[in-house]
This record gives structure tokens, sequence and C-alpha cells, in this order.
């Protein structure tokens, strides 16, 4: 169900850009592509409207006062709720230490303006396969925990049932019957020391395992 969600949704683009003829440029270059297209014209504005569009690609001017698109960039990449999504920087810098600086920022792509519009369509549908790569990632990853969780508990229900009675057993039987029932029991107990290390290696794997200090 969430997969074909997912498919159906329509790719939300996020410009940002601090001079408005830039992103009129970059609107007409994608208004064609079926894209839903979103504005923010500062740093902190993109940051502020990320977590409402939940963009597939962000497009980041770089060279924009107060908070540039490094900072933005970083931001974003550092953010476990926003890390995934991909950031394609647009520069008229193109100096390797430039370059490499939106590298440590984190930045998916690059395009150097003025921007060719052949070049911003191929770079953003790239970046959109990416994004839906991931995205299947995560829904296959929540369906396994989902069906980790399904099975543990259809699994420990009779086996919660299988040692109440073996309890209840040992009050009346034989100590030949008893000593079966403490055998039943103790391999009970192994299956639920199995389910338990399942359920761990699902919560790590799907990073929502949670640590408690005593």
């Amino acid at each position: 169900m969430m997969a074909m969600e997912q498919m159906k949704r329509q790719p939300v683009v996020l410009i940002v850009d601090d001079d408005p003829t830039a992103q009129q440029t970059t609107e007409m270059l994608l208004l064609q592509q079926g894209y839903a297209l979103h504005f923010a014209a500062s740093g902190p504005e993109a940051l502020s409207r990320v977590a409402p569009i939940n963009p597939d690609v962000i497009l980041l001017d770089v060279m924009m006062p107060g908070m540039d698109g490094f900072a933005v960039c970083r931001e974003l990449k550092t953010a476990v709720a926003t890390q995934h999504i991909p950031v394609v920087l647009v520069t008229a810098l193109d100096s390797k230490a430039d370059l490499a600086r939106g590298l440590e920022a984190g930045a998916d792509d690059f395009i150097h303006k003025p921007v060719n519009g052949l070049e911003l369509r191929a770079r953003v549908r790239s970046m959109l396969r990416i994004k839906q790569r991931h995205d299947d990632l995560q829904t296959t990853m929540q369906l396994r925990q989902d069906l980790a969780n399904m099975i543990i508990h259809d699994i420990r229900s009779p086996l919660t049932t299988i040692t109440m009675y073996c309890d209840l057993l040992q009050q009346t039987t034989t100590p030949e019957g008893q000593e079966a029932l403490q055998t039943i029991t103790g391999q009970v107990n192994r299956l639920n020391s199995y389910l338990t290390d399942m359920l761990m290696m699902a919560k790590m794997e799907n990073g929502s395992l949670v640590l408690l200090r005593t």
C-alpha cells in the first residue's frame, strides 16, 4: 500500500534561490516535467519548508546572503530526518576548492550557472531515481519489521500457553513426568530467547533499538 502511494505521488522539488529571476528560470525549465515545484528565498526558509512539503529533490543555490548553500546542505545532511533527500548545488563557482566544500557538506550533485535545461532535467531525474530507491528500501525494511513483529507475537502466544500448562501439570504428574515437563519448559524458554534475539536484531536493523542506562 505504501509503495503504491509513493508511485502515485507527484515528485516534489524544492528550489532554493534568493534571486527571483533564477527561481523563475528554473521553474520554466521544469514546468512541463510533472513535478510539484516549491520555492524558498533563503537558507532558513528552506530548512523550515522541508518538513511540511517533504521534497524528493532540493535544488540549492550556493551564493545566498546570510546562510549560504553549503551551510544549508550541511544542516540537511547531518539531520536524520532529511539526510536521505538528494541535494543538488546550483552554483557559479567552479574551482576545485568550492567543489570540495560542496562534497564535504554532503551535496549529491552539482549544476553550474547559467543552468542548461537539458542538464537540469537529467540531473533531477537521476536524483529522483535515487530517492525512489531509498523510499523502496525503507518500505521493504518496514514490511520486514512488521512481519518479524507479527511472527514473534504469533509464536510467543502459544509458547506462553505451553509454559502455563507445564506449570499446572508439574503439580499432578509423576517424577518422570515432571522431568519431561522441565525439558519442555527449557525448550520453550530457549525458543523465547531466540525470539528476543530476532526482535532485537530487527530493531537494530531498523534503527529503533533504544538502550536504557541503569
